[in-house]
C-alpha cells in the first residue's frame, strides 16, 4: 500500500511539474523608446557614421569600435521587445536592418576593415531615414521660421 502511494505521488509530482508551462523571462523596459534612441541609438550609429573623423589606429580604438556596434546591434533588438515595439511589420522590417547593419559593422571592426565600415553608412542612414519619416512624429517636420517683418 505504502509503495502505491509513493508511486502515485512520485507520479503526480512528475506529471505536474511535467505539465506546468514554462515560465517566460521576466522582462522590465526601463527606458522608453526615444530613451533608447537618444542614449544608446543616436551615440552608437555616429561612430559609423562619423568614423573618418577620427579613424582607429590602435587597439583600443579598434575594439571600442567594435563594441560600440555590439551595443548598437543589441539596441534594434530592445526595441524589438514586446512592450516597446510598434505592431507594425514596418517597424521590424527597419528594427531588423538596423541590427543586420550592425552586425556587419561589428564584424568589419572586429576584422579591421575601415572600407567596409564606411561601405556600411549609406545603408544606415537609409534605414534610419525611411523609419523615422515613418514613426517619428516631428522628423523634418519643424515648423517654418516666425515671419521677420
Amino acid at each position: 500500500m505504502r509503495r502505491t502511494a509513493a508511486a502515485a505521488l512520485l507520479a503526480a509530482v512528475l506529471f505536474s511539474a511535467g505539465a506546468a508551462p514554462a515560465q517566460q523571462p521576466a522582462f522590465e523596459p526601463v527606458g522608453t523608446i526615444a530613451d533608447i534612441m537618444r542614449e544608446i541609438i543616436y551615440p552608437m550609429s555616429d561612430a559609423l557614421f562619423y568614423v573618418m573623423r577620427s579613424p582607429p589606429e590602435t587597439d583600443y580604438d579598434w575594439n571600442l569600435l567594435a563594441r560600440r556596434f555590439l551595443t548598437l546591434a543589441e539596441s534594434g533588438n530592445l526595441i524589438m521587445m514586446d512592450g516597446r515595439s510598434v505592431a507594425e511589420d514596418d517597424w521590424m522590417t527597419y528594427a531588423r536592418e538596423l541590427v543586420d547593419v550592425s552586425r556587419s559593422a561589428h564584424g568589419a571592426a572586429l576584422a579591421r576593415d575601415l572600407d567596409a565600415i564606411q561601405a556600411l553608412s549609406p545603408r544606415m542612414e537609409a534605414s534610419c531615414r525611411t523609419c523615422h519619416e515613418q514613426y517619428h512624429p516631428r522628423y523634418r517636420r519643424r515648423p517654418p521660421p516666425p515671419d521677420d517683418r
